[in-house]
């Protein structure tokens, strides 16, 4: 299996961390005395500074999440070279949605024409545009498909109103909009990809976008009182089960270990903690690092980095990429495969 195209398209307005403060600040104007805003208004700067978030990208006015997909789509097929009528699987692996059920899925391979293909969604949080990596892998190598389409776009679910909520709703303001569009198809040169996942679902609590009936599923959330369909994660324990289980999962595959990487690409959720894992994977120093510039861009971090580094000659074909992700569940994946 190889990347056959790659392409990537994000709004136009640009956020910055102090854009975000600002917005706290109005948000609990009247609810907190002068005193208790400004001890908010520097712990949120801090949080800003201990994970390096700088900027990320949210629709501007007349902008809709969709549209961004269909241009990623439309820019990857003009990439391949190929029409609508030669994909044959399309894959929708974004967390931002409209609707539960049929699968986005089903709406795209619509509006983009794609006459001859079947679909489905891949939802794993974060972890999504790699899961559906390997499932690709799988139905190419078997030859159910020649073309595969996977895509997804994110987007943003601010919501500060007290300043309690930092502890589990800092990670809110760190969230950049995108939207990816990767084709695949099968390859047999080089070496073949290696895919590697672990999973504690005991850390499933730390961070959910619940439904409005969480309650007839689970007796036992960490905070029930959450708000339906508002983003919440206790950054800090994740960070810290992100970074223990994928030293642990590396050091302990022999394969992962044993291939040369050429660039390495981490799902961006915090500057540090990808630097963090770097070194302990064994100081690469290629790990591709855009949270500064766009924020947590949720399944789409991987596809958007790759974007970037191709357009800054960072990616090239025949490379060794290294791909690391840690998603809410709790859950870790790898990737190695050529580009």
């Amino acid at each position: 299996m190889r990347i056959r195209s790659i392409a990537s398209s994000i709004p136009t307005r640009r956020v910055s961390s102090e854009e975000i403060v600002e917005r706290v600040r109005q948000a609990s104007a009247s609810s907190l005395p002068p005193r208790q805003m400004e001890k908010v208004i520097r712990r949120l700067q801090l949080l800003f500074r201990l994970a390096g978030s700088r900027d990320r990208y949210e629709r501007g006015d007349g902008e809709r999440s969709g549209n961004f997909v269909l241009r990623a789509a439309q820019e990857a097929l003009a990439k391949a070279d190929l029409l609508p009528a030669d994909i044959d699987l399309v894959l929708y692996v974004g967390v931002g949605r409209g609707w539960v059920e049929p699968g986005m899925s089903n709406y795209f391979t619509d509006a983009l024409g794609l006459r001859n293909a079947t679909c489905f969604d891949v939802l794993d949080a974060c972890l999504s545009w790699l899961r559906a990596l390997y499932i690709s892998y799988h139905f190419l190598k078997n030859g159910a498909n020649k073309h595969i389409l996977e895509f997804n776009g994110e987007y943003g679910n601010w919501r500060i109103t007290h300043p309690d909520q930092l502890d589990y709703r800092f990670a809110q303001c760190t969230i950049g909009e995108a939207a990816t569009a990767t084709i695949l198809e099968p390859w047999q040169e080089g070496e073949e990809p290696y895919f590697k996942f672990k999973t504690d679902a005991s850390l499933h609590s730390l961070c959910k976008i619940p439904l409005p009936q969480i309650a007839q599923y689970s007796e036992s959330e960490r905070h029930p009182a959450i708000d339906p369909l508002v983003f919440f994660a206790y950054s800090k324990e994740l960070f810290k089960a992100a970074q223990e289980i994928a030293i642990d999962v590396y050091r302990n595959s022999a394969e992962l270990k044993r291939r040369a990487v050429d660039i390495a690409f981490a799902h961006s959720a915090s500057r540090y903690i990808i630097e963090a894992i770097d070194q302990e994977l064994g100081g690469f120093g290629r790990t591709v690092n855009l949270f500064e510039q766009f924020g947590n861009t949720v399944s789409a971090s991987i596809p958007l980095a790759m974007c970037w580094a191709i357009e800054h000659g960072r990616l090239r074909r025949g490379m060794r990429m290294l791909h690391v992700v840690g998603s809410a569940g709790f859950s870790v994946g790898f990737a190695h495969l050529i580009y």
